[in-house]
């Protein structure tokens, strides 16, 4: 099977609630245009698999709008607070009733997982769209994974196997013909050899940083874009509606860096003009971070080491006087913060400093370091500074060259 002049293969990695992420992804390979053939995925992976192979696109929204944690699983009331699991008091109280749902099902009860997947996903819409869909779960009865590609499905049994490859430990277990299954991610998390050997040598894997087996992938023999999640943030159940929403920009955006079509390293930035500030680098501030330290756009590099030490939210699409903006005025907030400190009581500044001791031990900062950096300036004897601020230089190598930065906008910005 030569797959080398057709559509890209699309590989989802398995990872809980993360899977957001691969929507975030699909929605900016639809907007460059990147066709995508055919659809693998794992546990949740598998689950967007199965949405997308039907290339029906206009009911993706209201998908993610249904996504909640009592959708996926059913819990008493007292174990979800705010889209996340909770072990407080409340559920303590609901504690027996768990235990006999638990009993019951030999596992947590999915089935609100299988009325949600009921409601979007048409086994016949798949088989229909001309897309491969292929999935990974493992069979409990033989201790064996199943590689399962759209054919190997038996009529009306879709729906089933998706379930099949999403059953993460603990969960009920789906049975198929008198067998057993659970999610595909104790076999393969990531199941990028499984559209090798099908033939795809035009790739692109969504990697969430998923629970599970996670295999080297090789590249060899292959044109493969590889989309990783660069900012590690919640875990596999966490449905707060913030969480969800921002996890999947990072999809997107992550996705257009990828594939060149914006800038940056931390940072998401459209290219365009570059603000009209000057400033010449000197040797000391030339350490960067090691991911951008063959880069040659000397503004990007230094306002975004700028950002990172203020702290400027990363899941944004910015453009470079935008980002600037948001450079200038956090320069202001923070600064205003450390004048409030300095002026005020003189129990509140021995609190700042035992806390910044303890902190430069620790290796756990509170504030932006831009904020502990000047605090440390401004209130620590000299004595003290090199311990602290070697501390801080060791935990954010981007420190010298965003201080430098933005020491130059403080005089000529």
């Amino acid at each position: 099977m030569n797959r080398w002049n057709d559509g890209f293969c699309l590989v989802l990695a398995g990872g809980g609630s993360k899977g957001i992420y691969h929507l975030g992804v699909w929605k900016a390979l639809l907007e460059m245009g990147i066709q995508v053939d055919a659809f693998v995925g794992t546990s949740i992976g598998a689950l967007v698999a199965g949405l997308l192979a039907q290339d029906q696109q206009d009911s993706y929204d209201s998908f993610i709008d249904s996504i909640s944690l009592d959708s996926i699983i059913a819990l008493p009331s007292g174990f979800i607070e705010k889209g996340r699991l909770s072990v407080g008091r409340e559920a303590f109280q609901d504690a027996p009733e768990l235990f006999r749902s638990l009993i019951a099902h030999q596992g947590l009860d999915t089935s609100p997982l299988r009325k949600l997947l009921e409601a979007y996903i048409d086994e016949s819409k798949i088989r229909n769209s001309g897309k491969d869909l292929g999935i990974v779960t493992v069979d409990l009865s033989s201790l064996k994974p199943r590689e399962m590609f759209l054919e190997d499905m038996e009529e009306g049994r879709v729906l089933d196997y998706l379930m099949a490859s999403a059953a993460f430990p603990g969960f009920k277990s789906p049975v198929i013909e008198g067998k057993k299954y659970v999610d595909g991610g104790v076999f393969e998390n990531i199941p990028y050899e499984m559209a090798r050997k099908r033939g795809y040598r035009r790739l692109i894997v969504s990697d969430i940083g998923g629970l599970g087996r996670n295999r080297k992938v090789e590249y060899e023999g292959s044109l493969t874009a590889y989309i990783k999640s660069s900012i590690n943030m919640g875990w596999i159940f966490d449905f707060d509606r913030d969480f969800l929403r921002d996890f999947q920009l990072l999809g997107y955006l992550d996705t257009l860096r990828t594939f060149g079509r914006i800038a940056g390293y931390f940072y998401f930035i459209k290219p365009g003009k570059v603000p009209k500030f000057s400033f010449t680098p000197h040797q000391e501030s030339a350490n960067f971070p090691k991911e951008m330290e063959h880069e040659r756009n000397l503004h990007l590099k230094y306002m975004e080491c700028a950002a990172l030490v203020l702290e400027i939210t990363r899941i944004r699409l910015y453009e470079y006087q935008s980002l600037f903006d948001a450079i200038k005025t956090k320069l202001c907030d923070e600064e205003s913060k450390i004048e409030n400190l300095v002026k005020g009581e003189e129990d509140r500044i021995k609190n700042t400093v035992s806390i910044l001791r303890e902190s430069a031990k620790t290796g756990i900062f509170k504030g932006s370091p831009y904020y502990n950096y000047r605090i440390i300036e401004e209130i620590l004897p000299p004595s003290a500074w090199e311990v602290t601020k070697k501390a801080l230089e060791r935990i954010h190598p981007e420190l010298n060259a965003g201080l430098y930065f933005l020491e130059q906008l403080a005089k000529h910005g």
